[in-house]
Order: structure tokens, then C-alpha cells, then sequence
């Protein structure tokens, strides 16, 4: 029985030393395989052409200011464009004075002014204006409608003069709304 052991013992140690010598060459394997692609990343690196770094440095202060002096100058033009083709097709529909409305214009920018003056640190406040010029521009029609509802309610007859005031003082809001959030928004 002990020489069977033996035996086993034997052929056991044998199958070890058969795994282990297999491991040791995976090993070896491997290791060649990481040294190999270590040793082709970094030709790849020294291969690589040198970084151009004159792209990233810093102009010099007179092409800065220069620059947004041209895009400045833009939007200056862009927003006397938009405000003269304005203007000038209401000087042309005949009724220049007919669209000015002061209960309007006073309604929009009161609005406008409150809603900029709730802009939270990093937001635009001529944006927030704009934007409180059309949502007041909105409110406004919104009041001229009820305002006229309200007035004929009980009436048989509608009077076409409270008619015509109540109905521009709707219209013209939005219209004013979305002007001064044109203009804003070249102001921006």
C-alpha cells in the first residue's frame, strides 16, 4: 500500500511541476506582450509631432479690443436697423401718433423694469427685461379684452369708439413687448 501511495505522491508532484512550468511560461508570455505594447506606445509618443503652442498663447490686448470693438459696432448697427425699418413702416401706415399709447408703453417697461430687477446673479438683466416686456405685453392684451368684455357685459349696443380705445390699448402691448425684446436682445 505505501508503494501505491508512493506512486500516487509521484504522479501528483508530476502534475505540479507540469502546471507550474506551464504557468511560468504564460507568464513569461505576458510579460513579453505588456513589455511589447509598452515599448510601441511610447515610439508612438516620441513619434508624435510636436505640439504647436502658438495657438494657445494669449493676443495681445490691441486685437482683443479691436475685436469687440467690430462686434460692438455690429450690434449697434443691427439695432438701429431694426428700430429705423420699425419706425419708419409705422411713419408709412399713415397714423404715426395713432400708435403711440402711453398707458401701454407704461405698462410694458414698469413690467420689464421690476422683472430685470429680479434677475438672479449670473443672469443677463437686459434679457430678464425683454423677457418681462413680453410677458407684460401679453398681460396687457389680456386686460384690454376683459376690459371690453367687462364694459359691454349688459350693454345691447357696442360702442364702436370704446370699442376701437380699449381693443389698441390690447393690440398695441404685444407690439411693444416684442419690440423692446428685439431691442434687448441686441443690447445683450
Amino acid at each position: 500500500m505505501t508503494e501505491a501511495l508512493e506512486d500516487k505522491l509521484i504522479d501528483l508532484r508530476e502534475r505540479i511541476d507540469a502546471l507550474l512550468a506551464k504557468q511560468k511560461a504564460y507568464r513569461r508570455k505576458h510579460v513579453k506582450a505588456k513589455q511589447f505594447k509598452q515599448q510601441s506606445t511610447t515610439e508612438k509618443m516620441q513619434s508624435a509631432a510636436t505640439l504647436n503652442l502658438r495657438q494657445y498663447q494669449i493676443k495681445h490686448h490691441e486685437q482683443n479690443l479691436t475685436k469687440r470693438r467690430r462686434i460692438g459696432m455690429k450690434q449697434y448697427v443691427a439695432l438701429i436697423g431694426i428700430a429705423g425699418a420699425v419706425l419708419s413702416a409705422l411713419y408709412w401706415s399713415g397714423n404715426f401718433i395713432g400708435y403711440l399709447d402711453l398707458p401701454s408703453f407704461i405698462l410694458v417697461v414698469g413690467v420689464g423694469f421690476f422683472n430685470a430687477l429680479s434677475a438672479k446673479d449670473g443672469e443677463s438683466v437686459i434679457t430678464r427685461f425683454g423677457d418681462g416686456c413680453v410677458r407684460a405685453g401679453w398681460i396687457g392684451f389680456m386686460i384690454g379684452v376683459l376690459a371690453f368684455c367687462i364694459m359691454n357685459r349688459n350693454a345691447t349696443e357696442i360702442d364702436l369708439a370704446q370699442f376701437v380705445m380699449v381693443m389698441s390699448f390690447a393690440i398695441l402691448t404685444p407690439f411693444y413687448g416684442y419690440f423692446l425684446k428685439i431691442i434687448s436682445m441686441q443690447l445683450e
